[in-house]
């Protein structure tokens, strides 16, 4: 049997199986048609939209028409027609959509366009108002309504109650001084309710806090750069290294080493894959601090945090284990062996755990988790398969040693008799 190639080749599949998972991702389309929800209400019209976009959070979608620039009291005003929609998690909250003239897309800073669903009810319009978000409001003050700089004409808004879905469109007229509509930051969100016109904090979730880009209004394109690219490297990284590659090691030195088979390349393809398991394991750690460091400040997700800095503490421990491994003969060799298993296994546990907490908070497709589900099933069947012909083969040969031991007494009782 050759055994190398083989295991090569399973490895190649589980790489080219998550590579492909990752880079299945939807294309966003710019051009408005029929797979845009917010055209099944009556305050939406394709023909004065130019634009449209399903933006990558809370299942929100936008579409805008950009008119030419006009002159209005020595200011030049880009003029955009918009129609935002998201769908509520529950009868009542608010949905929100606005622009920020910072230097980055950010929730402070924003000035928002708000739609509020206060009762629950039948199909109908919603309250809108105008909200400007100052730091005071990270900091725990009340969200309220307020004027902004720039004018908001036409508003009109929609609720479905059979989807949720809330719509809210209007006319932006916007100080070209201000807002570059070649780099214009956006912002969204989602909330669970109002008090009155006080809007009440939204979820905590990293989906809630994505919300953000900077959008070539001429073009329909995002600009620059986002976490989610990092975000996805980070996760198949953790997924191929930790969680693919680490058990396969595992099961070439525990069925291939002496018992129940034994090969001469077990320790090339174990090392090999802890090797390399712990290069892809360490970059996708580095990612995450990195992702850390860029938010901080806006969210914190402590128990996948704690555990991925437990999981490089402890699978550097044994890769330290490769140069702290004593000699064959010497006495402490058994307890090394002990700590070795013992964290070796401790390791996948704690890898499987915190994979699927990362499937938690990045809330991929889930074709990522099944994908995932299905490529761990595999592995736990080849150790329940390989360890049935491993306790076979123990008994096996118990059953021949106890022959064996039968024999050489009856030998020897004949030889005494004798």
């Amino acid at each position: 049997m050759r055994f190398l190639p083989s295991l090569q080749l399973l490895l190649f599949f589980f790489f080219l199986l998550t590579t492909t998972l990752s880079l299945q991702q939807p294309k966003t389309p710019y051009q408005c048609d029929e797979t845009f929800s917010f055209f099944s209400t009556d305050i939406a019209d394709a023909a004065n939209l130019s634009h449209c976009r399903k933006l990558p959070t809370i299942s929100a979608e936008l579409g805008w028409n950009l008119h030419n620039d006009t002159f209005s009291k020595n200011k030049m005003i880009s003029t955009v027609d918009f129609l935002f929609s998201a769908v509520l998690a529950a009868s009542t909250g608010w949905v929100a959509w606005g622009v920020n003239p910072g230097p980055v897309p950010q929730m402070v800073g924003t000035r928002a366009i708000v739609g509020i669903r206060e009762m629950d009810g039948g199909d109908g319009p919603v309250v809108v108002a105008t909200y400007n978000i100052t730091g005071e409001v990270r900091l725990g003050c009340k969200l309220v309504n307020s004027t902004v700089e720039f004018s908001v004409r036409n508003v009109r808004s929609s609720y479905r109650a059979a989807t949720g879905m809330v719509v809210v469109a209007g006319r932006l007229m916007l100080p070209a001084a201000e807002y570059d509509v070649r780099r214009l930051n956006h912002v969204w969100q989602m909330g669970p309710a109002a008090a009155g016109m006080v809007l009440l904090p939204h979820s905590l979730r990293l989906q809630n806090f994505d919300g953000v880009e900077t959008l070539d209004l001429v073009t329909g394109r995002k600009v620059g750069n986002s976490n989610t690219a990092l975000r996805d490297a980070h996760g198949v990284l953790s997924v191929i290294g930790w969680g693919i590659l680490l058990p396969i090691g595992v099961i070439t030195v525990r069925y291939f080493k002496t018992f129940p088979f034994q090969k001469r390349e077990w320790f090339l393809l174990h090392s090999s894959c802890q090797i390399t398991a712990y290069v892809l394991g360490t970059t996708a750690w580095a990612i995450g601090l990195a992702l850390l460091g860029s938010s901080k400040y806006y969210y914190t997700i402590l128990s996948h945090r704690i555990i991925g800095i437990l999981i490089f503490c402890l699978a550097t421990l044994q890769m330290m284990a490769l140069w702290l491994k004593p000699k064959r003969k010497d006495k402490y060799r058994k307890y090394w062996s002990i700590y070795h298993h013992f964290v070796g296994y401790s390791l996948i546990a704690l890898v499987i755990v915190n994979i699927f907490k990362g499937f938690n908070i990045l809330r991929p497709p889930p074709k990522w988790r099944w994908g995932y589900i299905g490529i761990l099933s595999s592995i736990a069947g080849v150790f329940l398969i390989m360890e049935i012909i491993t306790w076979y083969k123990f008994h096996q040969q118990q059953k021949r040693d106890a022959i064996t031991r039968n024999k050489s007494k009856r030998q020897s009782t004949q030889v005494d008799s004798n």
